[in-house]
C-alpha cells in the first residue's frame, strides 16, 4: 500500500482506494491510502485520479463509494472506501 498526496498540514480527508483488474495494473498495487486538502466528489476524485494515473484516462470503469456504484456528483464522506471497477465479463 502506498500513502500518497499532501503534507501532514494540507490533509483534511483521506479513504481507502482499491483497484481491480486492467486499473490495478495500470496503477502497479491494488490498495492505496488517498488524501485530499478538502471535501472530494466523485467526480473531482476522479479527476485527481486520472491526473495520477493518466494511462486509465482511455479505459472505461465505475467508481463506487462504500460498495455502492456512485455517480460523479456524489460527495465522498469519510471513513470511505472506494473502488475502481472495470467492467465485468459475464458468464
Amino acid at each position: 500500500m502506498r500513502v500518497i498526496g499532501l503534507n501532514d498540514d494540507q490533509i483534511s480527508m483521506s479513504f481507502q482506494v482499491k483497484y481491480f483488474g486492467m486499473l490495478a495494473e495500470i496503477a502497479g498495487l491494488s490498495d492505496e491510502v488517498w488524501n485530499a486538502a478538502g471535501d472530494l466528489t466523485v467526480g473531482q476524485f476522479r479527476a485527481q485520479m486520472l491526473d495520477k494515473y493518466p494511462a486509465m484516462r482511455d479505459k472505461k470503469f465505475k467508481i463506487a463509494v462504500n460498495q455502492k456504484i456512485s455517480e460523479d456528483f456524489v460527495l465522498i464522506e469519510t471513513p470511505a472506501e472506494i473502488a475502481l471497477l472495470p467492467p465485468f465479463a459475464g458468464g
